[in-house]
């Protein structure tokens, strides 16, 4: 029998029969502290986890650590645990953005004590490392003595020590990054600034390279029209892929203009097409040209989906992984938060979560009202 713990870890607190769905998060919480019982942190972990899930799987694959989204999803649930001890319903901040921090904390010291690179001794010394870090970036990554007195000034630290902490980042960046913004004003965690030297790091330009050209080679095997309507879309060059092009200042003087990209009415009316829809259409199959051609050459990875039902009550989209031919099959009822994947594509069963992409984007979906027959989402950010 196959081993199917992965899966478990994706339902770790499924409650059966399913418990009562609210409005929104905040009302589990309010009832946990007005009634004191732990069944609706239960009934709040049970509609919460679809969206745990993901946040867990974007850590999974930010920090490359395989094999660890059961301990980083107990470790997420440990600082929910620790925000509540804190949590004051009545001070009125929504509970899925104060327990922010909380979680940030302890999913920062799992990953300080499991991964290699720079290994730091405690919490504190980590922090200090991710502000240093923060501050080298701030300063256009220089080494010079007058950046690192200063970064030494407002970390508190001598220049000698600042030095070392500043070569010990650097020496870790092909594991962490360390300066991260975790909840925006809705309480979802996003990465707002990223400090790696990618500038001393060959390995990463030679593959942004290797990304770029892929990129241009699939856009040059795109036919003639859809190539200029890219082009012009985007305020590219068709030729040079430059984006400036030659223009007149106020006193008739010859300058370089950035070029402006154009909108889906112009681009109808520039090539005789019958709707700016039409030209919609042929701009978007461009790119999904572009998309399905970058993940079968293993550039990127993508999830094509497409609907199989669609009904008032029920939501059906087969989903496949990489253009491979494989398809799973997730199930959705409009208005709800969660979703089931009730066929999983050979892909997740080796953890790779392209279900979570595809769920995730069809209960976005449901905000808009809006299920297309097909669409291709791309993975891995280009």
């Amino acid at each position: 029998m196959k081993n199917n713990r992965w899966m478990e870890d994706l339902y770790l607190y499924r409650i059966k029969p399913a418990p009562p769905k609210l409005d929104d998060f905040q009302e589990y919480i309010a009832l946990y502290f007005s009634e004191q019982d732990e069944k609706y942190l239960d009934w709040f972990l049970h509609h919460y986890e679809p969206r745990l899930n993901t946040i867990i799987m974007q850590t999974v694959q930010e920090y490359a650590m395989p094999g660890h989204f059961a301990d980083l999803k107990q470790a997420y649930l440990f600082g929910i645990w620790k925000a509540l001890q804190k949590y004051e319903p009545s001070a009125g901040v929504p509970f899925l953005v104060y327990k922010e921090h909380y979680v940030k904390n302890e999913v920062d010291e799992y990953i300080r004590t499991m991964r290699k690179g720079a290994s730091m001794g405690s919490v504190d010394e980590y922090r200090t490392l991710k502000k240093a870090m923060a501050l080298f970036a701030k300063y256009g990554y220089k080494f010079d003595e007058e950046t690192v007195t200063q970064i030494a000034a407002e970390i508190g630290k001598s220049s000698k020590v600042t030095k070392e902490i500043i070569r010990c980042g650097i020496d870790s960046t092909h594991y962490t990054d360390f300066y991260r913004r975790y909840a925006d004003e809705e309480g979802e965690s996003t990465a707002e600034d990223v400090t790696r030297d990618d500038t001393s790091n060959p390995e990463r330009l030679f593959f942004k390279q290797w990304q770029t050209d892929a990129v241009f080679d699939a856009y040059e095997n795109l036919d003639y029209r859809e190539r200029s309507m890219v082009a012009d879309h985007l305020g590219f060059c068709p030729e040079c892929y430059g984006i400036y092009e030659l223009g007149k200042d106020e006193a008739g003087k010859s300058v370089k203009l950035l070029r402006k990209g154009k909108a889906y009415i112009d681009l109808a009316a520039e090539h005789t097409l019958s709707s700016p829809d039409t030209a919609f259409r042929i701009v978007n199959g461009a790119y999904e040209k572009m998309l399905i051609e970058l993940a079968i050459d293993g550039y990127i990875h993508i999830v094509e989906l497409r609907r199989k039902k669609k009904t008032k009550t029920t939501i059906i989209y087969e989903y496949c992984a990489d253009h491979n031919n494989d398809w799973g099959e997730i199930h959705y009822t409009p208005g709800d938060d969660n979703y089931e994947v009730t066929r999983y594509v050979y892909a997740d069963k080796k953890g790779g979560f392209f279900f979570a992409a595809a769920g995730d984007w069809i209960v976005r979906q449901s905000e808009k009202e809006k299920f297309p027959q097909t669409v291709i989402i791309p993975v891995t950010k280009i």
